[in-house]
């Protein structure tokens, strides 16, 4: 694994990024007349659609910032992969896309209502992953595995979905549509096919794009991953985009939009999946018990299991008490991804050791200040619900896609490749 020489996305010695820039400009100055004409045409419909869409970006993007499974990846390189999906593939596919269409009309020798399904999918998918693999490039970006892949692809396709979404919605402006119209487009695009849009394809593309770079698997099968993926995404784009099944506006996107579901939630499933495997080996492996062993892990692996550690604490100790046990349990978290991404010892990890026993001392200190007067004790899950270091150590690891193995300290990316 490569060693950031920043902490940031915004690395300047990195020719990627500059590559990015000079991209991300060209689709601002395709994109920023079209928003400009469409806001001065008909301000006030222009002005409710862009207000309408940028908060539903800002929502979605918190929720799903805070929908992460163990790790709070950076704010910055989030924003980045929200603006390049809304302005830099935006604003080139604003120009490929007709393009492709004139291809596709002159091979024919006229227009045909496959033709958004065709056109589409080979000009948006491809551009959507390539930033995604462009991130991966930069080492300070840290897309170090499907994970980190599919939680910047949700946010390259997102900002992708808005701006498309926006421009869908100034067009019916144009044409002399009312306040209702552009209220309808935001209900149908943003809630009933939302949820099997843009953000959907490109957080399948973008888990593909991170096993790419992180794994040690064969050069076969981490292309086979990635394209085989790529071409998954551009099928279900070209059928949700095709004349296919016509049963009524709202009917129909959500019996095409059923497929994409279920493969967004198999993606997700897999990588969660890999990521708890590959944090419980690294607390078992490589990081000391004493600041979180496997099994701490066990009572920090699923949302459910640290809420209901949370309310045990409530309960007992108090409110104080649960906020102080719910920043040890994110501390205890960043040491087991700061150990896995930097190693033990490194910079990064050392300053999460320090937080941890912080966090520590801090929760110590609200169990005796309690209304119960309980003695400080090492906090960690209620002990009826923790399973014994023996039953930990004998516990069956979720099976990996083809074996995987034993992390080794300072092996490239053991969280990647825990499910080789």
């Amino acid at each position: 694994m490569i060693a950031p020489r920043t902490t940031s996305v915004i690395d300047l010695h990195h020719p990627v990024l500059w590559v990015g820039i000079a991209l991300f400009s060209a689709g601002a100055a395709r994109l920023v007349p079209t928003v400009y004409t469409a806001l001065v045409t008909e301000p006030a419909l222009g002005l409710l659609a862009f207000s309408l869409w940028t908060a539903y970006g800002v929502v979605a993007g918190l929720l799903i910032y805070r929908f992460e499974m163990f790790e709070r990846r950076s704010m910055r390189t989030t924003s980045v992969a929200y603006l390049s999906g809304a302005i830099l593939v935006a604003g080139i596919a604003m120009v490929a896309a007709p393009a492709m269409h004139g291809v596709l009309a002159s091979l024919r020798g006229e227009p045909s209502s496959w033709d958004s399904a065709i056109a589409a999918p080979l000009v948006e998918e491809p551009l959507k992953m390539l930033v995604v693999v462009a991130l991966a490039m930069i080492p300070g970006a840290r897309v170090r595995s499907a994970s980190d892949g599919l939680f910047f692809g949700v946010f390259v396709g997102l900002g992708f979905q808005v701006t498309e979404n926006f421009l869908y919605s100034t067009q019916w402006s144009a044409q002399g549509a009312d306040a209702s119209v552009v209220l309808q487009t935001f209900v149908l695009r943003g809630f009933v096919t939302g949820l099997w849009s843009h953000a959907t394809y490109t957080a399948i593309t973008g888990a593909a794009v991170g096993y790419f770079f992180g794994s040690v698997s064969s050069p076969v099968r981490r292309w086979s991953v990635l394209l085989g993926s790529l071409g998954a995404a551009m099928l279900l784009h070209g059928f949700f985009n095709s004349p296919l099944i016509q049963l009524g506006t709202v009917p129909t996107a959500i019996i095409k939009g059923i497929p994409v579901l279920i493969l967004a939630l198999a993606t997700l499933r897999w990588v969660h999946l890999r990521e708890r495997r590959a944090l419980h080996l690294d607390a078992r492996d490589l990081v000391p018990d004493e600041h979180v062993s496997a099994v701490d892990f066990a009572s920090l692996e699923s949302r459910r299991e640290r809420r209901r550690n949370r309310r045990a604490v409530a309960e007992r100790f108090g409110p104080v008490a649960a906020l102080a046990f719910a920043r040890f349990q994110r501390a205890q978290l960043d040491a087991l991804i700061t150990a896995h991404d930097d190693g033990v010892g490194s910079v990064r990890y050392n300053q999460a050791i320090q937080e941890l026993e912080h966090a520590r001392r801090a929760l110590e200190f609200a169990q005796e200040s309690s209304s119960t007067g309980a003695p400080p004790r090492r906090p960690s899950a209620p002990e009826p619900t923790r399973p014994t270091r023996e039953a930990t150590a004998t516990q069956e690891i979720p099976a990996s896609r083809d074996g995987g193995s034993t992390p080794r300290e300072g092996a490239p990316d053991q969280r990647a490749d825990a499910d080789r």
